[in-house]
């Protein structure tokens, strides 16, 4: 009996050990496809390390009366406390580069009279719609996994008169489309732009035929809710950026972000970016721009808690 309980606590411990460690590995975005569990985080850090140091004392109590020099499951058990310690300070560490109190802190420095923050439906060509004395941020968002971060960086722009431009998927693996409709539609109809954020050749898996028709019936669709002038892939192994040459731009009346003639490309894209040592904030780039250039600037509300 007091083996299986060894066997139980140590097995559960394990679980948590692999989901903590696969969240760590995608940068905490795998917790936002099981459910949003990053608040919990750290109690399920000490929660495995209990857990697995327990099993293990229960294992020192039941060889208890046998002759040993010395009972290994001790550096088992600082080594599970060094493991939990590293897990705790990377999850720390995280927190500091993509807290909302940062994100806060950016859009405070763009509401600053130096900086023009544009939607991309402002957007004509490197020599129109260009303020020379300011300069001109075209904030976006590709909504990749969950509705409730973004709509608290969009809680943010708002309180601050900022309005960003917001790609949506139609077949997240974390939001039902469907269902978010009316939430599309009030972020719309609030001053936020629409766009279409397509994954055409994920759909059909590399189907190029297919993908360039669901293309035209996925942007009708999403048109049908809100105006859509504006798109841009979501990355995965398909490549979906390959179907856009193929795209009738001009029949369909729309554009790729990715056209944007820019002086800076500002992204939080693969997440770890953010905390080498070795680089800078994306937000410290801003210090490298002048009056006058193009920024565009790509935020995943899915990397911040």
């Amino acid at each position: 009996m007091m083996w299986a309980t060894a066997a139980i606590l140590i097995g559960f411990s394990l679980l948590l050990w692999i989901f903590l460690v696969l969240a760590l590995i995608k940068q905490y975005r795998f917790a936002t496809l099981l459910t949003d569990l990053l608040s919990l985080y750290i109690p399920l850090t000490v929660l495995a390390l209990i857990s697995y140091s327990t099993g293990l004392a229960v294992i020192i109590m039941l060889n208890s009366d046998q002759l040993r020099p010395f009972p290994y499951e001790i550096i088992y058990v600082l080594f599970g406390m060094i493991f939990a310690s590293y897990l705790i300070f990377s999850f720390k560490q995280w927190q500091g580069n993509y807290s909302i109190k940062l994100y806060g802190l950016f859009l405070d420095e763009l509401k600053k009279t130096k900086y023009s923050v544009k939607l991309f439906s402002d957007y004509k060509d490197m020599n129109s719609d260009v303020e020379s004395n300011k300069i001109n941020i075209y904030l976006r968002h590709d909504v990749d996994l969950s509705i409730p971060r973004l709509l608290k960086l969009i809680k943010l722009e708002k309180e601050r008169g900022l309005f960003s431009t917001l790609f949506f998927r139609l077949h997240s693996k974390k939001y039902s489309f469907t269902k978010i409709i009316p939430i599309i539609k009030r972020l719309a109809a609030e001053g936020f732009e629409i766009g279409y954020h397509y994954e055409v050749l994920s759909q059909t898996k590399g189907n190029t035929e297919e993908a360039l028709n669901l293309f035209t019936r996925e942007l009708i669709e999403l048109r049908n809710i809100a105006p859509v002038k504006v798109v841009s892939h979501h990355g995965d192994k398909y490549s979906n950026h390959k179907i856009w040459p193929l795209i009738d731009k001009e029949k369909l009346d729309v554009w790729s972000a990715y056209d944007m003639k820019r002086d800076m490309y500002i992204t939080d894209a693969g997440g770890n970016f953010m905390t080498r040592s070795s680089k800078p904030h994306i937000f410290d780039l801003l210090e490298q721009v002048k009056p006058g250039d193009i920024v565009q600037i790509l935020i995943h509300a899915d990397w911040w808690s």
